[in-house]
């Protein structure tokens, strides 16, 4: 116990003097407090002072703050913590002083206290920043250009302005931004220095003893993390790495010291954090959890105690009672968002989440451990909660109790009383959430999220979950605001519902991560949640229908502003003329270019799959068609100008030549020079405009080239003159080859040579009369096409395959001939010939083209278990063997009509 003994031996006159008043105070406050008694002793005017504040208002914030701050220009560093700390010492007696005393409810001296540290803080930062600053120049926030900030956050007790009498500080240091300071050193290190003096100045032990126990272990990354952080890497940590119990700690966050509007941004970026919308019993589960570990480590203490802070039925439990229910409702009731554990426990009684008799229970229990609490750390000066029973006369009459037995009594009756209510919290959560969502929400329970998306069908539970990291901890979701969080995280039971249905769940997932992060499109996939549900299913299809299209969106994020910033297609020349205008000018007009047709494919693409459901399919592919045929003839026509072609024109033969080119198509070009004196001067122009065509860069390529139609195919010559074409037609043509030029379009060149040229086609074309050889020729080279192929029961193919597409053109290739006519486009050829195969052949166009947007090449291919049947049975809305019988019966049925046309044909030219 405390006595005036040393006093009475080292200061008599001093005692003496002291009238009755002043004697009974400094009795009782050495009788409580010893170490307060050594502060008298050394400072006796300061009795005067804690009496004469007996009767006074307590003195705020405000007041306190202003008051520390006389210090700061103290001079000397080791005097000025000196000071600092006499400056606390003076304060806490006069908050105990007045505790003892009963002059106020303890509440409010908690509330004293706290900004008794917080005034601390206040002075120590700004005589660290001016000093730091005077040193390394201002820091400069990157992001504004403007002078960086920085500031305190109180944690724990501190940040509830519950603290103790000798509690550590909890505190988080942060700044504003990354950056350099004035004079070139970064930001970082300027704040990490200048937080290392702020602890220094509080923590370094002196004359008058210490100012403050300050812990730093709840900033993110504990001990193993910076000293501070930045605001943008704070908000990036709690949002990817955040756990419950950092939840639960920054309930209690709050502004101590520094810039406040840096502050109150912190606080905007955790409360989303903190009070989720959706919290299920996971949070209850982790908090009883880390309350199992707090009692264990209580039960180790010595036999004889007991710890109100942390044993059983103790402060922890009430505080964690409360702080339960907060996490549970506070995100959908925005009155529970309170700091302080009593007004906390008021809000929860009058909203219904604490009956009254529980909550009173609790308040009541809650003043009483920290009452005693207090008692147990002023006796020795030291920070500790254990409660010696041998004491407990001590403290029994300290607090006011008749007896020892009387308080007991009390101690025991709370102690088991709080622990029952806290045992029977029953949390009603309005949502049940999956494994997947409980891992995002808590980052915990990581082999249950593998476990359940193993069970959704991913054979690599692992792999899956990491695409749902890279969304859900990636810097564009910490960005989305608090409401658009939730509307993400509300939807992730329908995405695992998709997957979960779509059986290429796989390449479906890698799709849609890629576009959402790497693509830049999450803030748009949110937005659609909310307000547009057919968009959210067309970025859906596009994931799961078109690696191609994905892959192209998610490198390239510029083209999410074409992909969602224009409503038309464009389809003509003034359309492509006027996109390759905004399309940077530093590139070369190749790398122009190729973006332009990434851009039109992309669009093109997006428009497909946004009409896949409706029942316009011829239309929606002539408009795919179209779009990428006339894109092909401006990007030639834009190098033949670019190249200052003369005297030659560019032709094209196949799906180019009939405007049916889709994506992944090849062309088929023909170079032909008006005679052999434009050709020698002109030669190398057709080449440069070839290598431009198929030479890589960072923008991709534009085309893959097929020269396998010009004479000779590949050994041919590049660019022949009119002269040689006249002659080749006339002598070294075969039968099949008037086929491929029923296709022969005029693209761009050289009038005069065009109209020459034309004439020679219309010669090789019609001039020859057909006959039964010449069908006979067609009809061989029909089925040595096929025969390349070489389809099995597992293995199709929609274009060279029998019945395939080819069937269709070769006939109607025949059509034409017979016909004279110089129709280029086969659907158009189907229509005026066989308008009865007009939906067979739209059909087949249709799968090969959801076949070519999957990887964005040429393919016809198709086999019987690829995920790709898959995807395309998908996007039909139908089962992948409904789609392969529904490919073979069409397929059988063209032949049966290519069969039937090829005899009656026979038959008619049968000489």
């Amino acid at each position: 116990m405390g006595s005036l003994s040393k006093f009475e031996t080292l200061k008599k006159d001093f005692l003496n003097s002291l009238p009755e008043d002043r004697y009974e105070l400094l009795k009782n406050l050495v009788d409580y407090s010893s170490c307060i008694g050594d502060f008298i002793f050394r400072h006796t005017d300061q009795l005067e002072y804690l009496f004469t504040e007996l009767e006074k208002p307590l003195k705020g914030r405000e007041k306190l703050v202003n008051e520390a701050m006389d210090l700061v220009n103290i001079p000397d560093e080791e005097e000025f913590i000196r000071s600092l700390t006499f400056f606390k010492m003076k304060h806490f007696s006069r908050i105990v002083a007045k505790d003892i005393t009963e002059k106020n409810h303890l509440l409010e001296l908690t509330e004293e206290y706290s900004y008794l540290a917080d005034a601390c803080f206040e002075v120590a930062f700004e005589r660290a920043y001016r000093k730091h600053k005077n040193r390394y120049g201002t820091p400069i926030d990157e992001a504004t250009g403007e002078e960086a900030k920085g500031s305190v956050i109180a944690l724990g007790k501190h940040g509830g302005l519950d603290l103790n009498y000798y509690s550590d500080v909890d505190v988080m240091y942060i700044y504003s931004n990354e950056g350099k300071t004035t004079k070139g050193i970064t930001n970082r290190e300027f704040f990490i220095n200048m937080f290392k003096d702020v602890t220094r100045y509080l923590t370094k032990r002196n004359f008058e003893g210490v100012t403050w126990i300050v812990d730093l272990d709840l900033r993110p990354e504990g001990k193993k993390g910076f000293i501070a952080y930045s605001l943008p890497a704070i908000e990036f940590y709690y949002w990817s790495h955040g756990r419950t119990w950092e939840r639960h700690m920054l309930i209690k966050a709050r502004h101590a010291a520094g810039d406040y509007d840096l502050s109150k941004e912190f606080m905007s970026i955790i409360q989303p954090f903190v009070y989720r919308k959706y919290s299920g019993e996971e949070i209850f589960e982790e908090i009883l959890e880390m309350k199992k570990l707090i009692e264990t480590e209580a039960k180790k203490k010595i036999k004889g105690e007991y710890d109100v802070k942390r044993g059983e039925g103790g402060i922890r439990e009430v505080e964690f009672t409360v702080q339960i229910l907060q996490l549970l409702y506070g995100g959908k009731d925005p009155e529970l968002r309170e700091r302080r554990t009593v007004k906390a426990l008021q809000k929860l009684i009058n909203k219904g989440y604490l009956s009254k008799k529980d909550g009173e229970l609790l308040e009541n229990g809650y003043i009483f451990l920290r009452k005693l609490e207090h008692l147990i750390q002023i006796k020795g000066c030291v920070q500790t909660q254990s409660f010696s029973f041998k004491d407990a006369g001590y403290y029994a009459k300290k607090l006011g109790f008749n007896d020892e037995k009387e308080f007991l009594n009390k101690l025991e009756y709370y102690k088991e009383n709080i622990k029952k209510i806290f045992e029977n919290i029953t949390p009603e959560t309005d949502i049940k959430l999956t494994p997947l969502q409980r891992f995002i929400i808590t980052k915990q329970y990581e082999e249950e999220a593998e476990e359940y998306l193993g069970n959704l069908g991913f054979k690599d539970p692992s792999w899956a979950l990491s695409r749902f990291k890279e969304i859900f901890f990636s810097k564009m979701y910490v960005e989305l605001n608090e409401n658009s969080k939730e509307i993400l995280f509300s939807f992730i039971p329908k995405f695992e519902n998709e997957l979960r249905d779509f059986q290429d769940r796989e390449d479906f997932l890698l799709n849609f991560s890629k576009m959402m992060v790497e693509g830049g499109m999450l803030w748009v996939f949110v937005s659609a949640l909310e307000q547009n549900e057919n968009l959210v299913r067309f970025m859906l299809n596009i994931a799961k229908l078109s690696d191609y299209i994905s892959d192209l969106m998610s490198r390239d994020r510029e083209l999410l502003d074409w992909a969602f910033g224009i409503e038309d297609v464009p389809q003509e020349r003034k359309d492509f003329e006027k996109e390759l205008k905004v399309i940077r000018k530093d590139l070369e007009l190749s790398d122009r270019l190729k973006r332009l047709k990434k851009i039109v494919e992309v669009l093109v693409s997006l428009k497909y799959l946004s009409q896949i459901q409706n029942k316009e399919s011829k239309k929606r592919l002539e408009e795919i068609n179209i779009s990428l045929s006339n894109l092909a003839d401006f990007i030639l026509d834009e190098l033949y100008r670019y190249f200052d072609g003369k005297s030659f024109a560019v032709y094209a033969l196949g799906k180019l030549g009939s405007k049916e080119m889709n994506i992944g198509s090849d062309l088929d070009l023909i170079f032909v020079f008006k005679d052999e004196r434009s050709k020698n001067q002109f030669i190398r122009i057709p080449s440069q405009i070839v290598k431009t065509l198929t030479s890589y860069s960072r923008e991709g390529l534009l085309y893959q080239l097929d020269l396998r139609l010009r004479p000779f195919g590949k050994r041919g010559e590049l660019s022949p003159s009119l002269s040689f074409y006249k002659t080749y037609f006339e002598k070294e043509a075969r039968s099949w080859e008037k086929l491929a030029w029923t296709k022969a379009r005029f693209i761009t060149g050289d009038r005069e040579t065009k109209e020459a040229f034309e004439d020679i086609i219309n010669d090789f074309l019609f001039t020859k009369p057909i006959d039964e050889r010449f069908i006979e020729e067609i009809f061989e080279m029909r089925f040595r096409l096929e025969g390349l192929v070489r389809e099995t029961p597992e293995e199709i193919d929609i274009k060279l395959g029998k019945g395939g597409i080819t069937d269709i053109e070769f006939l109607i290739q025949i059509f034409l001939i017979i016909n004279r006519s110089r129709e280029t486009n086969i659907l158009n050829g189907v229509e005026r010939y066989f308008p009865n195969i007009v939906d067979e052949y739209v059909f087949l166009r249709e799968v090969e083209a959801r076949l070519r947007m999957i990887k964005g090449v040429g393919m016809s291919k198709i086999y019987k278990n690829s995920p790709f049947l898959y995807r395309i049975a998908h996007s039909f809305k139908i089962e992948p063997h409904q789609l392969w019988e529904k490919i073979i019966e069409t397929k059988k049925n063209i032949r049966d009509i290519f069969l039937r046309e090829i005899k009656i044909l026979r038959n008619r030219f049968k000489t």
